[in-house]
């Protein structure tokens, strides 16, 4: 995968991530926290997307492997995604050098982080594997 390509993929999870933060945020006790996710994944996906020439559009809309029809399944939902972004970073990073892999790297891991937050358990590799603590 080139810089190119792990770019574009970085912004398409990062439409994902701000789609699912609209629909499971608004599930979960914990609203500033969901919104702070929102905004950083907004800002993300723009950042990201500004490095392209052509960044690809985002879905109309996309479906969600857990459906957030509870406060706890919205925060499994939440987890999901950043860990889902946890390996997209990586590939973007496995594609870039000096402050752009770093930047990368600092992405992959307050992904993983914030996933830990929404109650995933902790993992070496991320995968974005439902969550199992609640």
């Amino acid at each position: 995968m080139n810089q190119d390509e792990a770019q574009r993929a970085v912004v398409q999870g990062e439409d994902a991530a701000v789609y699912a933060y609209s629909i499971a945020g608004a599930r979960v006790p914990a609203q500033r926290r969901a919104l702070a996710g929102l905004e950083a994944h907004r800002q993300a996906r723009d950042v990201a997307a500004a490095t392209l020439a052509a960044p690809p559009p985002p879905a109309s809309s996309y479906a969600l492997p857990i459906q957030p029809d509870s406060p706890s399944r919205a925060r499994d939902l939440l987890a999901y995604v950043e860990n889902a972004l946890v390996p997209v970073y990586a590939d973007l990073a496995a594609a870039t050098t000096g402050d752009d892999r770093r930047r990368a790297v600092i992405a992959a891991q307050v992904c993983a982080s914030r996933a830990v937050t929404w109650g995933a358990a902790t993992q070496a590799f991320p995968q974005g594997q439902k969550s199992s603590q609640r």
